[in-house]
Parts: C-alpha cells; sequence; structure tokens
C-alpha cells in the first residue's frame, strides 16, 4: 500500500486589485468576481472574508470613477507564486483599455504591517505616490504586478491596508451577461424595495429627485449595485427585484462606503493642499451668495487661515442651506480641497455642514402708520417718516427690531441630496444605527458571497 505525502497546509493570502477599468468599459469588481469564482471553484482555497471594497480619497483626479481597490483576503493550499499567476493572468485578459493602468499585489500572511497600514489610511484623504508604493512593497518583500504606468499598484496596496476594523456596510453588486444590452430594472419594484428594506439598505432611491440610484449608466459590466448595513439585508433586497434581465450573476461585498471615512482628517487652512480631504470648523467670512448656474460660495476662517467653500448645484436642497448661513456663524464642514488655477483660487467643495453656533439675525423694520397701517418710508436721516398712502407725517416714530428665526439649526447636520452623495458619504440614516455583527456570524456559518 502506498503511504500519501504530508497534506498541503494553507496559506493566507490578501490580494489587492485597482484600476483595472476605466471609462471605456470594465470593472474591479468584475475581475475580482472572475478571480474569486476561479480561485474557489477547485476547493483548495477559501475566503476568510468578504471580498473588500474600498473606497479611496475621492478627489483624486485621475482616479477611475469611484476610485475603488479590491482586496481577496483568502487561505488556500497554492503557493503565493500559483496565486500570482493566476490573478495577474486574469489581469491581463480584462485591464485591456489602454487608460488602465492595472495594479496587482500580493501580501503574504495574516498580519498586516503597520507602515502598510498608514500608507492606507493616507489614501482615504490625500494623495499617495507610485515611488512610495514601491518602496513599501520592495522593502516589505511584496509580490506585485502592473500595467502601463501601474497606478494601480498604490489603490491595491492601500486596500490590502484597510481591514474595515471599525465602520463598515455591504454591496450585493449583480453583473450582465451582455454589456452591449441596456439595463432594465422596474422602478416601481426599486421603490418598493427602498420602503421596505430602508433603513437596512441605504442610497437606493432618491424620493425627493424621483431617482433610481442601483443602476449605473456606463459602460461596464455592473447591472446594480444594492448597498446596505448587512449581508442579509442586501441580499433580501435584491431578491425583491428577481428575476432581472439579463443577470450573469452577483457577489456581496465588505466596505467601507457610506461610512465617511474620508473625512476623519483635519484640514489645516494654513497651508491647504489640492486634492485632499477633511473636515474643518471655523466662522462664516462672507456672506454666502449664488451665482451663475446655481452655485453658491462663501469664504470660511479660522485662527489657522482661511478658504472659499462651495456648494455646487448638483447637491440639491443642501445649497439652501448654505445659502441661508451669516457672517460670524461658527460651522464645521466636510469636503475636499479643488486646486486653484491662474483664474481661480482653492476651494473646499462641500460634503456636508454642521452649524456648531448660529449668530442671532436681526431685521430692521420701518413703522407702521398709525392711520391707515401701511408701512411708512424714511424721508431721510433726521427727517421723520411719511405715509405714501394716507400722507401722515412724524417725526416721532422709530424703526423697530426684530429677530428673525433663522432656518438651518445649530447642531443638525445638512448633506447633500441623495443623488449627489459620493460612494464614502455616509447617509443622515447611518448615524442613528449601531454596528452589526453579522458580519462575523455570517462568516461563521459560510454565507454563499457568489451565485
Amino acid at each position: 500500500m502506498m503511504k500519501s505525502g504530508p497534506r498541503k497546509t494553507s496559506t493566507t493570502y490578501q490580494v489587492g486589485l485597482d484600476d483595472t477599468d476605466s471609462s471605456d468599459g470594465m470593472c474591479t469588481t468584475f475581475l475580482t468576481f472572475k478571480i474569486i469564482n476561479l480561485l474557489t471553484k477547485k476547493g483548495d482555497s477559501r475566503l476568510i472574508d468578504y471580498p473588500n471594497l474600498i473606497r479611496l480619497n475621492p478627489n483624486i483626479p485621475w482616479k477611475t470613477r469611484g476610485n475603488a481597490s479590491l482586496v481577496i483576503r483568502m487561505e488556500s493550499k497554492l503557493s503565493k507564486e500559483e496565486v500570482f499567476s493566476i490573478c495577474k493572468r486574469m489581469v491581463c485578459k480584462y485591464a485591456t483599455s489602454k487608460r488602465a493602468n492595472a495594479g496587482l499585489v500580493v501580501f503574504e500572511g495574516e498580519t498586516i504591517p503597520e507602515e502598510i497600514r498608514e500608507f492606507s489610511q493616507r489614501a482615504l484623504y490625500d494623495v499617495q505616490r507610485l515611488a512610495l508604493a514601491l518602496k513599501i512593497m520592495d522593502e516589505q518583500q511584496i509580490t506585485y504586478f502592473g500595467l502601463r504606468s501601474r497606478q494601480g499598484l498604490v489603490g491595491a496596496l492601500a486596500g490590502i491596508g484597510n481591514e474595515l476594523k471599525n465602520d463598515y456596510t455591504f454591496e450585493l453588486l449583480a453583473y450582465r451577461k451582455n454589456c452591449a444590452l441596456r439595463r432594465s430594472i422596474d422602478k416601481s419594484r426599486v421603490i418598493e424595495m427602498d420602503r421596505r428594506m430602508s433603513p437596512l439598505i441605504f442610497n437606493s432611491y432618491d424620493e425627493k429627485n424621483d431617482h433610481v440610484l442601483i443602476m449605473p449608466h456606463g459602460p461596464d459590466p455592473v447591472l446594480l449595485g444594492i448597498r446596505g448595513e448587512t449581508p442579509s439585508a442586501v441580499r433580501s433586497a435584491f431578491d425583491m427585484l428577481l428575476p432581472l434581465k439579463n443577470l450573469l450573476g452577483f457577489m456581496i461585498f465588505r466596505s467601507n462606503q457610506g461610512t465617511g471615512e474620508h473625512l476623519r482628517n483635519e484640514l489645516n487652512l494654513s497651508n491647504p493642499k489640492a486634492y485632499t480631504s477633511g473636515i474643518v470648523t471655523g466662522k462664516v467670512n462672507s456672506k454666502p451668495t449664488i451665482l451663475r448656474g446655481g452655485h453658491v460660495y462663501f469664504e470660511l476662517k479660522n485662527q489657522s487661515g482661511r478658504i472659499p467653500c462651495a456648494a455646487y448645484e448638483p447637491t440639491g436642497e443642501f445649497r439652501m442651506h448654505v445659502l441661508s448661513l451669516s457672517i460670524g456663524d461658527e460651522i464645521e464642514v466636510g469636503g475636499g480641497v479643488r486646486k486653484g488655477t491662474s483664474i481661480h483660487p482653492m476651494i473646499l467643495n462641500l460634503e456636508y455642514l454642521l452649524p456648531k453656533m448660529l449668530q442671532p439675525v436681526y431685521r430692521i423694520l420701518n413703522p407702521r402708520c398709525p392711520k391707515c397701517s401701511s408701512s411708512m418710508s424714511s424721508k431721510g436721516k433726521g427727517q421723520g417718516f411719511a405715509c405714501k398712502v394716507c400722507g401722515f407725517k412724524s417725526f416721532s416714530l422709530v424703526k423697530s427690531k426684530y429677530e428673525v428665526e433663522r432656518v438651518i439649526s445649530k447642531d443638525q447636520l445638512y448633506l447633500p441630496d441623495l443623488k449627489a452623495h459620493r460612494h464614502l458619504t455616509k447617509p443622515i440614516q447611518r448615524y442613528m444605527l449601531e454596528p452589526h455583527a453579522e458580519f462575523q456570524d455570517a462568516l461563521r456559518k459560510n454565507l454563499i458571497l457568489a451565485k
């Protein structure tokens, strides 16, 4: 009887992918869907986490759409060389656009080095350079591969370093068989799904603007995406939409979407840096004005400096809250710094507004005519008032001063309309929810991730 050799033990691998898509099409989540199906179908690899969808700094000018990095965390009996070879082959197969500057990183081990964690955190709110990513990977002896400019290596490494240990959400992404066929989803079913599943799902339907938010419009293979608090919530919501035309399959991702994670950095107005994201507290230093195109602008000032702020037309009703600010109001705002030009200054594009202290606002009114109750007119300084209706004149009447009720409230958070939310924007309803433990329960029960 022939003796069998020693059983091969499993090794932990963390695979980062980024920038395999472009405006031409494709989607890195779809590549992740394909790689996971390929790696797990033989039974020698298994996921130890949901595939991670990590959104990075949304203000990077060369980002592709939502600036997402994808991470596969798994245990496998395959060697590191085999895992890398499989992933590299798939990247080369799908990242075919000349504008897809793909990055693939394969890290072996369970514990992420602190240097990579710090790199990942900075990638949420700052610009991280490719040279630094290459330096870290070479020092840590990490295996990597890139196409064209290789800029995707920055996101791939940053994704691995973000283990979503604090707040996180889930997204179910469904893919279409034929990208040439137009997407088709019954709007009434989306509205009913949103009504029944909220607040366990979010940003599916913008009732104020009657706008469906789960369906993209580009040439990529994504059919729809449902965001929510738990895996079972997004799966249940998805089931409410079935059957769907042109459906290839779906996968559930764990993500930092809807967490506001990019706005935990404090911006320094003494030296604001272009493309950074963060928060700043200060006082309104100029009266907000609405300019051509419907954009609202004002200046914010604190002890370190000042910066123009903008709420753009697509943010909808949010602009009206910004417009109602008064000089001297103390506010906290979050957003991204737009690079200045020779024509336009550096501007903070607002993503939220939180009034901290509101100045009283007064309205000065001319006196009412004691004979006919009409509003009187001033005849000039020291010349009294006259009624244009009945002709009554008076030198003794004076103007009255009334405090006006503010249309915004102290400590009330204001956000743009849902249709203008960025992927990382934390929606109002999520501020009222407690963290969920279902993620760990689902892993222990080996929840099906893909179909």
